[in-house]
């Protein structure tokens, strides 16, 4: 299996069981020190609940990044442009916001916008809309293609604003690092720090 994002030659690091029902082998970049799983044929079962009852940051999250975001695009962008949240959830960043003032828009495949309908990428009249700038938070250790879903990223706006844990230790493994959360089968990238 070759690197998905520099294009080395990876060796299988360790076997864990996905969503306790698949063994699954994950393969470690030689080069950059990318982990990724095997081929993800499990990600329809992963979704079938988008929200994981593990997930149990999700809005105390949200609410860090408001303000964090908001202080960006008041120092570096147009505060009347239009945002994009891509893999953007349940909607709640989107709607915390719009509640301060900034017209933003969410993007998800797999999770129903529970908070910022209305206020959906396809609720837009303007199909080929370049945004002001994109967050993608946490979302980085979703992407079964990470280079081609981040060139999609940039066909929507310059400027990506995104959040991932990166990998800590040399020898990382599921026993010693709870990022890989296999039992979700939600989380297949996983980044190093050395490029």
């Amino acid at each position: 299996m070759t690197c998905k994002i520099c294009n080395s030659d990876t060796n299988e690091v360790f076997e864990a069981k996905i969503l306790n029902s698949y063994n699954v082998k994950y393969y470690k970049c030689k080069h950059c020190g990318f982990i990724q799983t095997e081929k993800p044929y499990w990600l329809n079962e992963a979704y079938s609940s988008a929200i994981s009852s593990l997930d149990v940051g999700l809005v105390s999250r949200n609410l860090s990044f408001v303000p964090i975001t908001a202080s960006i695009i008041e120092k570096y962008f147009k505060v009347n442009g239009k945002f994009l949240d891509y893999g953007g959830g349940t909607g709640l960043f989107v709607r915390l916001m719009r509640d301060k003032g900034f017209d933003f828009y969410r993007q998800d495949i797999y999770c129903e916008n529970l908070f910022a309908q209305n206020f959906d990428i396809n609720d837009l009249d303007d199909k080929k809309i370049k945004f002001e700038l994109l967050t993608a938070f946490e979302v980085f250790e979703h992407l079964k293609d990470p280079l081609i879903e981040i060139e999609k990223m940039f066909k929507l706006s310059d400027s990506i604003l995104f959040s991932t844990e990166l990998q800590p230790l040399e020898n990382v493994t599921p026993d010693n690092w709870w990022y890989f959360v296999p039992e979700t089968g939600q989380h297949i990238s996983f980044y190093s720090k050395n490029h």
